[in-house]
């Protein structure tokens, strides 16, 4: 039967803590980007055409990140 645990004289591999670390800081910046989405949504239409963004697009971001 495999194991899932690594033993513990075993020190997990370099890939594992920086995939690891990858995925900690993309969780971050997801949170970041939530807020940021949710922030121009409360925008009216007029002031996100001036910014050159679509209401659909904000609403896909946030739908895709939450």
């Amino acid at each position: 039967m495999l194991d899932a645990n690594t033993p513990p004289n075993q020190n997990p591999s370099t890939n594992a803590l920086l995939l690891f670390d990858r995925a900690m800081k993309m969780r971050a910046i997801r949170a970041d980007i939530v807020c940021a989405a949710q922030e121009l949504n409360r925008l009216p239409d007029t002031d996100l055409s001036e910014l050159g963004i679509n209401r659909s697009d904000v609403e896909a971001v946030i739908a895709q990140y939450i």
